[in-house]
Order: C-alpha cells, then structure tokens, then sequence
C-alpha cells in the first residue's frame, strides 16, 4: 500500500509527465512542490438518512453541467463551490448550483473549503488522478467520471489512498445503477435463461466529432483543453470515453476480467489535426472461452450502442437511451419456451420476436442487496440511472456504505480499456497480468 511519502513521490512523479500541463491551467503555471500535499482532513461524517450534505464541483464543462443538473435534485445536497476555467462554463455551472455557491479557477481553493465534505470531478481525464488524490487527501469523498485516471498506476494510487483515508470514491459508471441492467444480469447470469454464454458483441456508433463551439475571445487559450477528448496528452480517446461503459458491463456481468486483448483502430474520417482513433475494433478474451466483439464508430450511427450476450439458448441485449434503459431477450428457437413467456411483453424486431425486459415489474435483489421481494425503481424518466448514481452517492457519505461502483471497480475497469488501448497502439495482443486489477 505504501507509506504517505511514498504516496507523495508517486503523484510528484505523474504531475511531471503527462497531467501537469493541464493542472497548471488550473492552479496557475507556478506550483509549489507541496501543491497537492493535505489540509487537516474532514470529521467522519454523522450517520444519518436525511441530513444535508455540502458538495463541489470541479470540472463544470458539458458533462459536468449535465452531473450536476442531476446531482441538484438529490434531497438535501448543497453545492458550495464550482471551480472551472473557462468563464461560459463556470458561470453556467453556478446557474445550476444555486444560490450557495462560490466561484473558482483554482481546485485547491474549493478544496480547502472545511465545510464541503463531498466533491465532483469532471474534469478531463488527465486531470482526474491528481484532483481526485488532492480531494481525498483534504478528508473529502470523492465522485470522479469515469474513466477513473490516465493510466493504470495513477488507478492504483487512488485505490490505496481511498483505503488509506476510509474515504469514498464513486466511479460514474452509471449503467451499474440501472434497473434495467441489474434485471438484465439478474436474467444472464443468475437464472441462466440465456445459457452458456460465449460470445458478447458490444458497440457504441454514433455521429461523434468532439468539437466544440468555442466564443472567440476564448479560442486561443481554452479551444484545445475544451476539445481535449481529441488529444493524447488529455485523453485516451474513444476507449476511455466510450468503450470504458461498456467493458465495464461485460466486466461486472461476468464476474470478472479479461486475460487477452488484440485492438485494431485509425483516424481515418475526421482529418482535422485529431490525434485519438475515431474508429476501434476490439476482440478480448475472458476465462472460460468467452469472446468480446467490441467496436465504437464515430462518423455512423447505425444499431446505435447495445451489449449483446449470445447464449446457446437464447440472446440477450442491453440498450441504453436518452431517457430509458431497454432489454431485450431473444430466445432460440430450437429452445425450450420460459414459463412466463406468455405474460411478458413482446416486441417484434424484423422476423424476430424479443421479450421487452421490464425492471418495474419484477422482484429482485437491488443493487444494495436487500432481500429477495425487494423491486427495484423505475428505470423512467422519473430516476434515470444519473439520478440513481448521484442519490447512491449522497447515501453512502451520509451513512458510510460502500459504494456500489467504487475506486476497485475503477480500477478493473481502467484496465481492461487502457490495455485496450495499448493494444491498438502497438499494433499486437496484449496479455493482461493479474497485477493489473489489483492495486
């Protein structure tokens, strides 16, 4: 786990290569060599159901608005600090936190604020490590965007100071939320209705170009952070952005993770000075014969984004939409017919016939383990799984529960894209070790 000094060589050492050029954007070009050592860290929260809980938001660009739009409608949340650089995006950022809320451009000064005892990073992913390490090393819980960090070490690092410090990092993996998804794992996984699955298909195509509309006074010194999903030195592309969702479903249905991966991708649509693949094609391998197909396009949106488990007596696919989650269940037809086939909801896809999945009508364990009889919310527009992540958040700082996708998950799951990742870059399979899940 290593000592604090360790720890401290450990981030001096990842703010000098390829994070601190970004940080320097948000604490200013001259920093101390303690920049991100610790405040006096925070009491251990009271336990308690509904008291209020003080939050801020790092990070208040297009996704960190659309967090924090959800994120205000948790009962009880107060957003005291929103820090951003670029001025559109923090004044956008108050508007959404309200009243109580303070402006800044430097995370160390959000952080260093006694009573906020819980913040959010949306920032850009190089940034999340050293934000995210500073965070917990001031006493504050932690909810950071996926993919938890830059690179799998920098996941490490915040695996053993979530440890360290007992305090909470949340991962936005928000499919884990899902009603849907639980009921589709529920199906795949524990009652075996698709059988033996060996075979997934995931894939995420859509118009995507990553540009951004920047006001021309703001061009020269904010463009390329803004647009940072495009470049190396912020982002790891599509595997981080989009595939990181997906293989964390895979991940989490199965049990566990992959051994081997051989990736294929280019830029080769949008010639615009991108650095990042607009294309990847994936295939990994998982313990027990199990083949991912994993593909992400951004200059086609067809068949959109889904998971697809084929077993040898039925199929099973996950959908997500802007609102609503959907699963589908095709079973085979040489399969025999489930007992509550009759009174399923059915849709007809071509020649096909699904049963509609539906998570508001069916008992099951949630995803806090309660007993059995137990239905989980509506997957509606009412609590989309935002909503849901976000309220599970609040809940485990006011009560100390773990949460359901925390820094470990982060970690597995940075893994598996990162070494996808790698994989394409070299051109060559890539054998995972089983250091590369454990911190």
């Amino acid at each position: 786990m290593g000592d604090r000094s360790d720890s401290t060589l450990n981030r001096r050492s990842f703010l000098r290569t390829g994070a601190a050029g970004t940080v320097a954007y948000y604490v200013g070009s001259n920093l101390p060599a303690d920049a991100f050592e610790a405040p006096t860290t925070m009491p251990a929260p009271t336990a308690g159901a509904d008291r209020p809980v003080n939050l801020g938001i790092i990070g208040s660009g297009n996704q960190g608005q659309a967090d924090l739009a959800q994120m205000v409608k948790v009962k009880g949340v107060k957003v005291l600090g929103v820090c951003a650089l670029s001025p559109p995006h923090l004044q956008k950022g108050l508007e959404i936190a309200g009243k109580d809320a303070k402006p800044s451009s430097d995370y160390r000064q959000l952080l260093d604020n006694k009573q906020i005892e819980a913040v959010m990073v949306c920032t850009p992913l190089s940034l999340h490590a050293p934000i995210v390490l500073a965070a917990l090393d001031a006493g504050k819980h932690v909810f950071t965007e996926k993919t938890m960090a830059y690179d799998i070490e920098s996941c490490k690092q915040i695996v053993r100071a979530q440890q360290r410090t007992g305090k909470h990092v949340q991962v936005g993996h928000q499919r884990r939320y899902s009603p849907t998804y639980h009921h589709a794992r529920e199906f795949l996984m524990k009652k075996n209705y698709a059988g033996k699955v060996l075979a997934i298909r995931a894939q995420w195509n859509e118009w995507r170009p990553w540009r951004r509309a920047v006001p021309d006074q703001y061009k020269a010194k904010f463009q390329r952070l803004l647009e940072w999903r495009l470049y190396n030195e912020y982002s790891k592309g599509l595997m981080t952005e989009l595939a990181s969702h997906q293989m964390d479903v895979v991940n989490w249905f199965l049990g566990t993770t992959p051994t081997a991966v051989i990736g294929f991708g280019g830029n080769d649509y949008f010639k615009d000075g991108r650095e990042v693949e607009d294309n990847v094609h994936l295939v990994y391998e998982y313990p027990g014969g199990v083949r991912v197909f994993y593909q992400s396009i951004t200059w086609n949106s067809f068949d959109g984004f889904s998971e697809q488990f084929f077993g040898d007596e039925a199929t099973l696919m996950t959908t997500t939409g802007a609102t609503d989650d959907k699963g589908l269940f095709y079973r085979e037809a040489r399969a025999k017919e489930l007992d509550f086939e009759k009174f399923a909801t059915k849709e007809k896809h071509g020649t096909k016939n699904a049963i509609v999945l539906d998570a508001e009508k069916t008992n099951k364990t949630d995803k806090r383990g309660r007993d059995e009889g137990v239905a989980l919310a509506s997957s509606g527009t009412s609590k989309n799984d935002y909503f849901l992540e976000f309220e599970d958040f609040v809940d485990c700082v006011r009560t100390g529960k773990k949460p359901f996708s925390d820094a470990v998950v982060g970690l597995q799951t940075a893994a598996t894209v990162l070494r996808g990742k790698e994989a394409i870059e070299k051109g060559t399979r890539i054998t995972f070790s089983p250091s590369d899940f454990t911190a």
